[in-house]
């Protein structure tokens, strides 16, 4: 079997295993809407659990991987995995007082303010994020991809500490060690490369 053929076979393995989580997601979605949770806190007490905090980098790296070799539908993929890892996890039985206090500020400053505009302004930023990171490993220019990352990650360190003062420092931990485990991979990846050219 050539590398072109085990790429292929790989890829549609992937987009297999993409499509069997997404199924399982839908699944536990539709058991917990026709059981008649309420579906808003049902997600929400899910998303208390930090195992979906923490697995960011499981879905951003083989994404960043699928845009270098410019395969869209598992760039989608790996995407909606990420949406949806968000209640994949059963809501903790105990909640730090930190985690809920970061996500009931996060509560309020997008759902319930009177105003829209830091849903919209939410929104705007995550697009511009994705699309710039995206559009840097599509063109196989990692290390710009690599620095949007970074970028990214301490911005939101920076606007939830400067907003959220007290509770946005709940937000530290989880997205530096996303920052660990991406830098940690593209520096393996450096070294690997730089030793095959030697």
């Amino acid at each position: 079997m050539s590398d072109k053929d085990g790429h292929q076979t790989l890829d549609l393995l992937v987009l297999w295993l993409i499509g069997l989580i997404l199924l399982y997601s839908a699944t536990i979605f539709a058991a917990a809407y026709f059981s008649g949770a309420d579906m808003g806190a049902w997600v929400w007490g899910r998303h208390q659990n930090q195992f979906s905090w923490y697995s960011r980098p499981l879905f951003m790296i083989p994404a960043a991987y699928y845009a270098y070799r410019r395969k869209v539908w598992h760039i989608a993929g790996f995407m909606a995995l990420l949406a949806t890892s968000l209640f994949w996890f059963d809501a903790p039985a105990t909640v730090s007082t930190h985690v809920s206090a970061y996500l009931e500020w996060e509560k309020h400053l997008f759902f319930a303010n009177d105003t829209k505009l830091p849903l919209v302004a939410l929104i705007f930023g995550v697009f511009v994020f994705l699309m710039l990171l995206f559009y840097a490993f599509w063109q196989r220019n990692p290390w710009y991809g690599l620095a949007i990352i970074n970028a990214g990650t301490v911005l939101k360190i920076i606007v939830s500490v400067a907003f959220g003062q007290d509770e946005g420092m709940a937000a530290i931990v989880p997205s530096l060690s996303s920052l660990l485990v991406i830098n940690l991979f593209a520096w393996f990846l450096w070294q690997r490369k730089r030793n095959d050219r030697n």
